[in-house]
């Protein structure tokens, strides 16, 4: 008869090792990408703020010499 052999379930954990690290470097990859885009984001409003304080102090600026 042929029976396959037993393997312990500490085998089988050998076994898909590979898919438990690589679910953990996506995992870390994508935590990595997010923290690029809120750091990016805030600093693209940051700016946006900035330009905008800047066009309403130049609008003053005009209107004061009208």
């Amino acid at each position: 008869m042929d029976e396959k052999p037993y393997v312990p379930p500490a085998g089988m954990a050998e076994t898909f090792e590979w898919a438990t690290m690589t679910h953990f470097l996506l995992i870390a990859l994508l935590a990595a990408g997010a923290i690029a885009i809120i750091w990016w984001g805030r600093r693209l409003h940051r700016r946006w703020k900035e330009a905008r304080e800047e066009a309403m102090r130049a609008a003053q600026e005009r209107d004061a010499e009208s």
